[in-house]
C-alpha cells in the first residue's frame, strides 16, 4: 500500500496542472519582483509540466494507434490530447518569458 500512497503524492492531475499554470501566469505579472531563485524554480516547474503534457499526448496517441477503440472513444482521446497540447503551449509561453528575463 505504501507504493500507491507514494504514487499519489507525485500525481499531478489536470486540475493541479491548471492551478500551477495559473500560479505561473500570476508570477509572470510581477516578473521583475521575482528573485532569481523564484524565477529558476518556476522555470523548472514549467519545464517539468511541459514534459508531463508531452508524455500525456504521446500516451494518448499510443492508445489510438495500438488499440481498437470506437469512434466516440477516439474523439474523447483526441479531445484530451488537444487539452494537453493547449496546456503545454501555455506553459511554453511561461518558459519563454522566464528565460527572456534570465538572459538579460
Amino acid at each position: 500500500m505504501l507504493g500507491k500512497a507514494k504514487e499519489r503524492e507525485f500525481f499531478l492531475g489536470i486540475r493541479d496542472f491548471i492551478q500551477h499554470l495559473r500560479e505561473h501566469r500570476e508570477k509572470l505579472e510581477k516578473l521583475e519582483a521575482l528573485s532569481e531563485t523564484e524565477r529558476e524554480e518556476t522555470l523548472r516547474e514549467a519545464e517539468m509540466m511541459v514534459g508531463m503534457a508531452e508524455a500525456a499526448v504521446k500516451e494518448l496517441e499510443s492508445v489510438i494507434a495500438n488499440r481498437r477503440i470506437n469512434l466516440p472513444e477516439e474523439h474523447a482521446v483526441r479531445f484530451a490530447q488537444d487539452v494537453f497540447l493547449y496546456l503545454k503551449d501555455e506553459e511554453e509561453r511561461v518558459k519563454e518569458k522566464l528565460r527572456s528575463v534570465g538572459s538579460r
